[in-house]
């Protein structure tokens, strides 16, 4: 009698989770299947499959670019107002530097060393430069690697020097080893010089960006 008791009570848990595994197996394909149109509509969604192209392309896309622009360096704030119309508060007119380039960009520049150089130096500004910029791909700003100014037609690299100790500097001021001050020096460069090292910079940057 114990025996047939047992049975049947193994019997009943058999059907019992038998039953449950059809239920959670039910479950499981109805969660499948309700997936489905979700995601089909995302698959076929433009704007999700721009996403994922962007993201591929930043990706695989350079960090960085190095490019030869030409134009003049000035305040950000004095372009703003003439070339764009646009007015800022009398506390930042001298604040920010821009290359404003020769077909009529406006590119904000960092101020590393090379970069400060034409806040501390009025003589640089408003000059026809070539300028040799890295743009990053995620912000606007140019970071200046090297600076040729264009005069009566002749290309001069722009540096500052001490006489005393032989030393390159990048900004006007107190040389760094004897204190002693610099001098803004200007050097006739070649154009074969130049076209080796970067590429031309007078003609290599005239492309524009999208």
């Amino acid at each position: 009698m114990l025996r047939n008791s047992f049975l049947r009570t193994a019997a009943g848990s058999t059907a019992c989770a038998s039953q449950m595994t059809r239920t959670l197996s039910c479950a499981v394909v109805f969660l499948v299947c309700s997936g489905l149109p979700l995601q089909a509509a995302c698959h076929d969604d433009p704007s999700v499959a721009d996403a994922e192209s962007a993201n591929e392309e930043t990706k695989t896309a350079p960090e960085f670019r190095t490019k030869a622009i030409r134009g003049y360096v000035v305040w950000l704030a004095d372009v703003l107002k003439s070339e764009f119309g646009i007015s800022t508060v009398p506390e930042v007119a001298k604040n920010s530097l821009a290359l404003l380039t020769t077909d009529g960009r406006l590119l904000p520049i960092v101020e590393n060393l090379r970069g400060r150089a034409f806040r501390k130096d009025e003589r640089l500004r408003g000059k026809q430069m070539v300028i040799l910029a890295r743009r990053c791909n995620r912000q606007p700003l140019i970071q200046i690697l090297r600076v040729w100014q264009i005069e009566h037609g002749r290309r001069y690299e722009i540096d500052y020097w001490c006489d005393v100790c032989a030393i390159v500097m990048y900004e006007t001021g107190p040389c760094a080893c004897c204190q002693d001050t610099n001098r803004l020096r200007k050097r006739l460069v070649e154009d074969s010089d130049v076209a080796a090292e970067n590429g031309d910079p007078a003609t290599k940057e005239q492309e524009k960006d999208p």
